[in-house]
């Protein structure tokens, strides 16, 4: 990284993805725990108990499948990020992940906030999401497209490249003054 940098912190993302973290895995635990314990009463005391221990054990799996989903999209929220011409270092829980504006595939702005997706140094693929709830998000987000656009990486608004974008569709308040100006 150069010697200069913009800081952009949120201690508030860390701590609301810990919570959640906690959450998933505490309910899940206890679903499994109560499965656990009552599928081999169903099984000797119900008649068709191994039916419904099984769809208990599928509807486990699948739950189990939606958790580990969750905690990947969460592990993936970024709590501070160190922003330069060079590139980006984020922070996530205890580790760190830098990437360079020559190795980002693509930026996407969504209802969620901003995804950089790229490859690390080691050329690991990273998806680093910035929440709305992020502060000074305008201020940040402004700086990302701009980096993103000097280093010619794409750019998309909701799965379209910015490009192809009507903004006479997404706002037509302000058609007036666009034909004025």
């Amino acid at each position: 990284m150069p010697t200069w940098y913009e800081v952009f912190d949120n201690q508030d993302a860390l701590l609301s993805t810990r919570q959640r973290v906690r959450r998933l895995s505490t309910r899940y635990g206890m679903a499994s725990v109560a499965v656990a314990l009552t599928a081999p009463l169903v099984v000797l005391h119900v008649p068709g108990g191994p039916w419904i221990a099984l769809g208990a054990a599928g509807v486990l799996a699948a739950a189990g499948v939606y958790v580990l989903r969750a905690l990947r999209a969460l592990h993936a929220v970024a709590w501070c990020l160190r922003l330069s011409y060079q590139g980006l270092l984020a922070d996530f829980g205890r580790r760190r992940t830098a990437l360079r504006w020559r190795n980002v595939a693509r930026v996407e702005v969504d209802d969620e906030g901003l995804l950089v997706l790229g490859t690390d140094e080691g050329g690991t693929a990273r998806r680093l999401r910035i929440p709305l709830a992020f502060p000074r998000y305008a201020h940040l987000s402004h700086r990302v497209v701009e980096y993103a656009e000097a280093h010619r990486r794409p750019i998309f608004v909701d799965g379209r490249p910015w490009q192809l974008l009507d903004l006479r569709a997404l706002y037509p308040f302000l058609t007036d003054a666009v034909g004025e100006a």
